[in-house]
């Protein structure tokens, strides 16, 4: 090999390295606002197939439901883990409203959107 194949070898492989770098640097910044969407989303699940089998649930039985809910991304040893379902179950309900696939029974009820 020539010694310029060899340098544009050198640089075609730094410039590669440096496009992954910072694509792990991009992927790491956002990593805990995914967790918390894919976590949201986790937890809806649950209360929509809660619902599938019932007509309507209280915020309480929400805070049980999702109670130990954990996510994570496959490439990173990083998870979210909801331990405490009444501090997070607020914010599933307002998810699932904004989201539309529940509506209000009428009190601290809820039930699925036709």
């Amino acid at each position: 090999m020539r010694p310029w194949q060899i340098l544009v070898g050198i640089l075609l492989f730094a410039l590669v390295t440096a496009v992954l770098y910072a694509w792990g640097l991009g992927k790491a910044a956002d990593q805990g606002d995914t967790l918390r969407r894919n976590l949201m989303h986790a937890c809806g699940s649950r209360v929509l197939k809660a619902l599938k089998k019932q007509e309507t649930i209280t915020g309480g039985e929400i805070a049980r439901l999702i109670e130990g809910v954990t996510v994570g991304q496959v490439w990173s040893k990083h998870r979210m883990k909801v331990q405490d379902g009444k501090t997070v179950a607020p914010q599933v309900i307002d998810f699932l409203l904004d989201q539309q696939y529940i509506e209000s029974a009428g009190g601290d009820t809820y039930r699925r959107k036709p």
